[in-house]
């Protein structure tokens, strides 16, 4: 993908009608979105995971400064995802404005105040380039629809769209929701991705409901 998979998560959960957080969201979009940063950064070689626990591999910058910033708080590892996350999220309750920002900043995103007289408001998120989600929309229905073999990188943005309850953005129809419903579950044990990364999406399904 084009994206990161915090940037292509970010986009999913956006209501393009309204341009804000799709309600559905809400409890759980920060979580989905510094899990999915941990999950990018085992991507990248810059964590892997043992026994559903953090292993830090590298710790050099990426380049990214929200991924560097959440490579920073793993520390040492040593956790689950779902506790690293737990533990870190408090300190990071801008990380939707910090996405949001990366959006603007590569010109996905437009930013728009509705002002009374000079004081704003509200502020809605306008797809300046909507090609780019569009992108993403192809694939996971070509996965879901026509039995397409998803990269490492789909069954987690999947698996994540699912945790934040927002699969029925993508799959709108009653029947295509129920096909994506049974291939998210699926692809958490399929050969898709390998057995570690297998423990930490079926540990973070079940965190997820608890939210």
């Amino acid at each position: 993908m084009k994206l990161s998979l915090a940037e292509g998560l970010m986009l999913i959960a956006l209501d393009d009608e309204e341009g804000r957080l799709l309600s559905a969201a809400e409890h759980s979009i920060d979580h989905g979105l510094l899990s999915i940063l941990i999950l990018e950064l085992s991507l990248i070689k810059r964590v892997g995971f043992d026994g559903n626990k953090i292993v830090v591999k590298d710790t050099t910058g990426t380049g990214n400064k929200v991924l560097d910033n959440v490579l920073k708080a793993v520390g040492g590892g040593g956790e689950s995802v779902s506790k690293t996350v737990a533990k870190i999220a408090p300190s990071f309750e801008s990380i939707q404005d910090d996405m949001i920002e990366l959006l603007v900043q590569r010109g996905i995103l437009k930013v728009e105040s509705t002002k009374l007289l000079w004081i704003p408001v509200s502020e809605r998120m306008d797809n300046a380039n909507y090609a780019f989600e569009q992108e993403i929309r192809d694939t996971l229905k070509a996965v879901v629809q026509k039995g397409q073999k998803p990269t490492p990188a789909i069954v987690i943005l999947m698996s994540m769209i699912s945790n934040c309850k927002i699969l029925e953005e993508v799959f709108r129809e009653k029947d295509e929701l129920i096909d994506a419903v049974k291939v998210a579950k699926d692809l958490l044990t399929s050969d898709a991705i390998d057995g570690e990364t297998q423990k930490v999406l079926v540990d973070l399904k079940d965190h997820f409901l608890t939210l």
